[in-house]
């Protein structure tokens, strides 16, 4: 058993620790992001998107995320997400349909991934829209 002096010694170096080093971490980037690239989510009044990460990588840029509904509950969540890459002048550029797919029965949410072929550049907008649900 460890006695008392010591564990206050202890935890007081943790506190100073987290102190220190909480606002470091904390502040570091998730990943790297482009200011080329402006993601647009449509939500609807059933069904939110929770988590959206969009990465451009040489030819090609990654598109995936979670759809929850905006009451949360278990269950399946119907219908797919369309994914749009519009260019800087609004065109479409190319647009694609994915289903979401839950982890396992319990979650509350569903996941979707998507690769588009086309090359990221500036001015361009991804546009999530859920449909069918």
């Amino acid at each position: 058993m460890i006695n008392n002096p010591t564990r206050i010694a202890r935890i007081s170096l943790l506190i100073a620790l987290s102190v220190v080093l909480g606002p470091a971490c904390a502040n570091q980037p998730l990943g790297d992001h482009t200011d080329a690239l402006v993601v647009e989510r449509a939500t609807s009044s059933h069904y939110h998107f929770s988590r959206v990460r969009v990465e451009p990588e040489a030819g090609s840029i990654s598109v995936s995320g979670e759809v929850a509904r905006v009451i949360p509950h278990r269950g399946m969540i119907p219908g797919k997400v369309r994914i749009s890459l519009l260019g800087a002048d609004g065109q479409l550029l190319e647009q694609t349909e994915v289903a979401p797919m839950r982890r396992n029965r319990q979650d509350l949410s569903a996941h979707f991934y998507v690769r588009l072929g086309a090359a990221p550049g500036a001015g361009q907008t991804v546009r999530l829209e859920h449909s069918g649900g």
